[in-house]
């Protein structure tokens, strides 16, 4: 009889319905995730998600949550259709915690284990402009992208004793 702590779990977000044909092999053992976000994220950051015998836990099987809140303008104000469909299709991501809209401004909270900036707003890219054509243009800040990554990178580069970077 499998126990609370002996189901497998998606080694990002923590889901118990994993997708069987999405799985990694790391350090020789397969990883089974729920989506294909978890997948590419696993990937890009395997560390974050899995420690090791000399340097203990990683960030995320300690329990740690890298909350990020970001203001993103748009070029034009946002109309009803596109909130509802942004709306949706950001909360389908997983570590999206909140969402708000003013006028041409999102405001989107998330855990940067889990989802990326760069994730965000090409779903806020794919969707603006399948409504509204080039509502967004291009919105890149390629400074806090280059902040996250480092930040991704000092957590998931784990030191003795289980800290980091």
């Amino acid at each position: 009889m499998s126990t609370p702590e002996s189901t497998i779990r998606c080694p990002v977000c923590h889901m118990t319905k994993l997708n069987p044909t999405l799985f990694f092999s790391f350090q020789g053992v397969e990883q089974y995730f729920c989506s294909s976000q978890c997948l590419e994220r696993f990937k890009a950051h395997p560390h974050l998600f899995v420690g090791d015998p000399q340097h203990g836990l990683s960030p995320k099987q300690n329990k740690q949550v890298v909350l990020k809140q970001r203001r993103i303008m748009l070029k034009k104000r946002i109309s009803e259709d596109l909130k509802a469909v942004l709306e949706k299709s950001l909360r389908s991501l997983m570590g999206i915690k909140e969402i708000g809209f003013d006028q041409q401004v999102l405001f989107v909270s998330y855990d940067l284990l889990q989802v990326s900036l760069d994730t965000i707003e090409k779903v806020i890219e794919d969707n603006a402009s399948q409504q509204n054509g080039t509502v967004l243009g291009k919105i890149k800040r390629s400074i806090i992208h280059y902040s996250e990554e480092c930040e991704l990178g000092n957590l998931a580069h784990l030191t003795k004793g289980g800290g980091y970077h």
